[in-house]
């Protein structure tokens, strides 16, 4: 399976000029409120929504992750142009597709369809003609350049994927196919709000994924090995001083499950999930999930999306889902995790990790989302063997409020004191 590599967006919500993503197995994003952190990381939801059938336009506009807005909410506000451009890149093959807005007819259109085969040199342009026909019975109807000679083909979509093209197509278009499919299949994202297991858990069957809000999650827990529940213990313990466990039990006539902790690792001492503090209960889907994949449990090298998976624990724990991130993704075949993240101790244990070589530098990119008058940019910062930005690019003004504040407290005392 091959691995999305490179995302591009341009004219896409804050992405006014084209912004370029490297995917690497640890991928963290990092920038101000607002800056468009999250428009990029959910773009990746957008992207599996809209390759599984389930939508009626090529960006799948029924997506949760869109909050029920419509095509025109999707387009950037520093720009009047009427098409979101996007660009993916899966190892060998790539393409990059323009998606245009037809307001008027109430639909989109894939406008420009590029592929390039590492195998070909030069890269094959589908170009949408318009037509009367066409824009009522929804078909489309493409320019194609092979070689020298030019003709019109017609291609469907369901999505973003076609699924109808003629036969001579089909080398070029089948790996595409094939590839956007893959993502859609193998992508799992957790928000920032995930349900809490319930005081009792009714044992039914391991579901096949897990929602954005961890739904699925207990089931897999259930079916889970001893050897994942003690992983998953072993982080607790580290993280919270608590240890976790599973245990079985019989509701009515019904076998189910209780999820608890432990402190101080107090087999004694048991409390159910959902009476302890928010952050023990909402840290479960990050964890499991985590070790669920680096135990091969949830597919051939998933691509899990966190948005702020700190945002409930207290920042020491910080470092611990650093090493749970570094831990999985050293895991073969290799999940990719991306993390949207506001946590510079989070970042530190990332940068302690490869410092002690227990992640590759090469496998961990680090993009600074910044907001300016024309729209986001994304700055790359990838790190040498030390843990130092490469190029010394790090943003001045990145976690510098620390500093600040501690700065002024010393100034005022000093000044009480005279």
């Amino acid at each position: 399976m091959q691995q999305l590599r490179q995302l591009s967006l341009e004219n896409y919500k804050a992405f006014n000029k084209r912004a370029n993503i490297k995917i690497r197995p640890l991928t963290l994003f990092f920038g101000y409120n607002s800056a468009g952190k999250s428009a990029a990381l959910r773009f990746l939801q957008l992207l599996s929504d809209s390759t599984n059938g389930s939508g009626t336009s090529p960006l799948n506009l029924r997506s949760e992750v869109l909050r029920g807005a419509n095509f025109e909410s999707l387009l950037s506000k520093h720009s009047s142009s009427p098409r979101v451009v996007i660009s993916l890149e899966f190892g060998d093959t790539s393409v990059e597709m323009s998606i245009l807005n037809l307001p008027e007819h109430r639909r989109q259109v894939i406008e420009r369809f590029e592929i390039k085969l590492s195998q070909l040199e030069t890269a094959t342009v589908l170009e949408w003609v318009p037509s009367a026909a066409d824009l009522n019975d929804g078909g489309e109807t493409y320019t194609f350049t092979d070689g020298s000679q030019k003709s019109e083909v017609q291609i469907s979509f369901d999505g973003l994927i076609p699924t109808e093209y003629p036969a001579g197509l089909k080398d070029l278009l089948r790996p595409i196919c094939t590839a956007l499919r893959s993502f859609g299949e193998n992508f799992i994202s957790l928000s920032t709000d995930c349900i809490i297991p319930k005081r009792y858990e009714v044992e039914v069957a391991p579901a096949k994924t897990v929602s954005p809000r961890g739904q699925g999650l207990t089931s897999m827990l259930q079916a889970a090995s001893p050897e994942i529940i003690r992983d998953i213990s072993h982080w607790y313990e580290a993280a919270t001083g608590y240890s976790f466990q599973r245990q079985t039990i019989t509701i009515g006539n019904q076998s189910g499950h209780r999820f608890t902790l432990h402190p101080n690792a107090d087999d004694k001492i048991d409390i159910d999930i959902i009476d302890t503090g928010e952050g023990m209960g909402q840290v479960l889907p990050v964890v499991g999930l985590l070790t669920l994949a680096k135990n091969g449990v949830i597919g051939s090298a998933p691509v899990i999306s966190l948005e702020h998976p700190e945002l409930h624990l207290h920042p020491d724990a910080h470092v611990h889902l650093a090493n749970l991130f570094c831990g999985a993704v050293n895991s073969e075949p290799k999940p990719q995790v991306l993390v949207e993240t506001h946590s510079e101790n989070l970042l530190l244990g990332v940068q302690l990790a490869i410092a002690e070589k227990r992640i590759k530098p090469g496998d961990v990119a680090v993009h600074w989302v910044r907001g300016t008058n024309e729209g986001a940019i994304v700055e790359l910062i990838e790190f040498d063997e030390k843990a130092r930005p490469i190029h010394d690019n790090w943003p001045i003004d990145v976690f510098r409020t620390n500093s600040k504040l501690a700065r002024g407290l010393f100034e005022k005392r000093k000044a009480l004191e005279e």
